[in-house]
């Protein structure tokens, strides 16, 4: 547990900060030890555990396994790495508590479960915890360091590729704004002083701009307000988030793109955790936890349920009803099962699908950035002939 306290030193200079202790005593204890007299100590409260970065988590699943192959123990291997994080209170207090715990005996497994302050993937805890059985843990954790190296990276180009896409939608929108509440109606005002019937174009341009000068900021909060309900249902899970995550699986494009981002994750991680010795059934259901997609997630701890009641892979994804999954995934699990060579297969479809998901998202970028300029061209073409039709009426008449 984590514990903050405020006292002082003998000099009388004041102190305050965190330490960690399985109690208050212990706590107590540590702080005596370090010649600190307490005037306050309490334990830490706090509403989530917050995600380790993931950058963070490659660096130093890397850094460990070059300390722990030159033959340093586990413990000191664990201090130099917290002298890289010396401007880090929060890293340094988490990786204090695995020293101490190491040190007291406890395996690393056991201290990376136990300590409260930073959240740790599961397929990261489960392949330490194995590793360290197997007496494997070195090469477990570069092989960790890779498979996130690869996940951050994909999720980095993704970023990258939207960033454009996303400035033109906010550009667009602004100057839409700005145009039907400070442009049209100076423009349309000189119009309808003359008494003439407006064509239709500027009178629904005329009645668009007169509901957003008054129901503008209104209907900016209500946006505001809707996004994040629905932000926040989405994140409680349950029947709302199943709802919306099938629906995602039902936008053609877009529905590629998930399948092979959530089933090349999928295979990545169970490669690993078969290649490290985890029972096939235990894989099977430790890999199904890391599907952000809740259908998916469903299909696969159903299948697991059905491994451990004596069903082959192949069978038991088979036998789900409620999504069917790619035909190539379902030919390689089957091969790959008989010829008892599954990790591998794994593998190498986790790879196919890297590589066929950077194909289909440059594809849907390519074709992004036509329809959002089309969009952007053809709203603003509107307002501008909208505009002009008034004059070319005039000058008719």
């Amino acid at each position: 547990m984590i514990y903050k306290y405020k006292g002082y030193t003998k000099t009388g200079k004041t102190q305050k900060g965190d330490i960690t202790a399985r109690s208050i005593e212990e706590a107590k204890e540590i702080l005596r030890n370090k010649n600190i007299y307490i005037d306050s100590l309490s334990e830490k409260r706090s509403f989530f555990k917050a995600k380790i970065p993931n950058a963070e988590l490659i660096t130093i699943a890397r850094n460990l396994s070059i300390y722990l192959k030159s033959g340093i123990p586990l413990y000191q291997a664990l201090s130099l790495l917290k002298n890289s994080y010396e401007n880090n209170k929060k890293m340094t207090l988490w990786l204090d508590t695995l020293i101490e715990n190491v040190r007291s005996g406890e395996s690393f497994y056991d201290s990376l479960e136990e300590q409260t302050i930073y959240k740790l993937p599961n397929f990261f805890l489960y392949t330490v915890k194995v590793a360290e059985e197997s007496s494997s843990l070195t090469q477990t954790l570069i092989e960790l360091s890779h498979f996130m190296s690869t996940i951050e990276r994909i999720k980095k180009e993704v970023t990258k590729a939207l960033v454009y896409p996303a400035f033109i939608i906010l550009v667009s929108f602004a100057l839409i704004n700005f145009m039907l509440t400070n442009i049209v109606p100076n423009i349309v005002s000189m119009f309808t002083s003359t008494g003439s019937q407006l064509p239709f174009a500027t009178r629904l341009t005329l009645q668009l701009s007169q509901f957003l000068q008054s129901y503008g900021l209104a209907l900016l909060f209500l946006l505001i307000a809707t996004i994040a309900l629905f932000i926040y249902f989405f994140a409680q899970g349950g029947r709302f988030r199943l709802i919306v995550d099938s629906f995602f699986l039902k936008i053609p494009l877009l529905k590629t793109i998930l399948i092979n981002y959530e089933l090349g994750r999928f295979c990545n991680v169970s490669a690993l955790l078969l290649n490290n010795g985890i029972p096939f059934a235990q894989t099977m259901n430790f890999s199904a936890k890391i599907f952000t997609n809740t259908l998916l997630r469903q299909i696969f701890e159903n299948a697991s349920k059905k491994i451990v009641e004596g069903s082959s892979f192949y069978d038991a994804i088979k036998s789900q009803k409620h999504f069917k999954l790619p035909a190539d995934f379902m030919s390689a699990v089957a091969i790959g099962e008989n010829s008892s060579e599954l990790p591998s297969t794994l593998k190498t479809l986790a790879e196919f699908y890297e590589e066929n998901n950077q194909d289909k998202i440059s594809i849907l970028l390519s074709l992004m950035e036509p329809v959002l300029m089309l969009f952007v061209g053809g709203v603003i073409g509107f307002l501008v002939i909208s505009m002009l039709l008034p004059i070319f009426s005039l000058s008719i008449q």
